[in-house]
């Protein structure tokens, strides 16, 4: 257990730094189904890694809350009931689930519901779309199925992080789809997102579960790993708590 004082120096850093780069979205206002594209996921994804699913998950909902309210869709009531426990518990769970210690069945379990998740958004995409958005999600999905498997496949210490990300973010993103959806059934969404003062029929959750996931995930699988294992490498202490890799597993 790390302590008490890190904790909240880290979680503050993690908030700032993607509160922060956040910001580059207002070069980039891309807004689809009311979700911002996203890929500054990575900040948190690796401080959730490195210093535990309380630093990841806390430092992210205070983070996305700050860049809702500051220069996002500037509703408080929004952030709070969608942005902030979704963010909190992806990145909680990729920080629990990356830094267990896990044996074998158990470890193949967390690959197969690692890549269960974009087999079945590609599945609904080929199932209920069309056009040149089915062949971005066909690519994107197979883009995270082989940087899921190819760890794994490997004897890579880094599969579980991976996986752990995948899940992490499949869960906030659902999150984040129904929540969008409740809230217009009680609540007027905020202007900006385009969106309507009515509520959202059921079936946009499911879009906005899509392109939360598929618009963040290969950021988060990409370039999560090489920053953990360049923090690492310089700090050699925070490999404490950190799933260890066998004596015949790849770096």
């Amino acid at each position: 257990m790390r302590p008490s004082a890190l904790q909240v120096a880290t979680a503050s850093l993690n908030a700032a730094l993607y509160a922060a780069l956040g910001a580059l979205w207002t070069l980039f206002p891309v807004t689809v189904f009311g979700v911002r594209f996203w890929p500054q996921v990575f900040v948190p994804g690796a401080f959730a890694v490195l210093f535990g699913p309380w630093v990841g998950g806390v430092g992210a909902a205070v983070g996305i809350f700050v860049a809702d309210v500051v220069y996002g869709h500037h509703d408080a009531v929004l952030s709070l009931l969608v942005g902030v426990p979704a963010n909190f518990v992806c990145f909680c769970l990729i920080g629990y689930l990356s830094r267990r210690q896990i044996r074998t069945r158990a470890r193949l379990s967390l690959i197969l519901i690692g890549l269960a998740i974009p087999v079945v958004m590609v599945a609904y995409a080929l199932y209920a779309l069309s056009g040149s958005t089915v062949a971005i999600l066909v690519a994107l999905g197979v883009l995270v199925i082989t940087l899921v498997a190819i760890p794994y496949l490997a004897r890579s210490r880094w599969a579980e992080v991976e996986a752990a990300s995948s899940i992490g973010l499949g869960i906030g993103s659902a999150i984040v789809g129904l929540g969008i959806v409740t809230y217009s059934s009680f609540f007027v969404m905020p202007q900006v997102l385009g969106l309507g003062s009515g509520p959202l029929p059921a079936i946009f959750a499911i879009g906005a579960t899509l392109w939360t996931y598929m618009s963040e995930i290969p950021f988060l699988l990409a370039i999560t790993p090489p920053i953990v294992k360049a923090g690492q490498a310089a700090f050699p202490s925070l490999r404490v708590g950190q799933t260890t890799a066998s004596k015949n597993t790849n770096a």
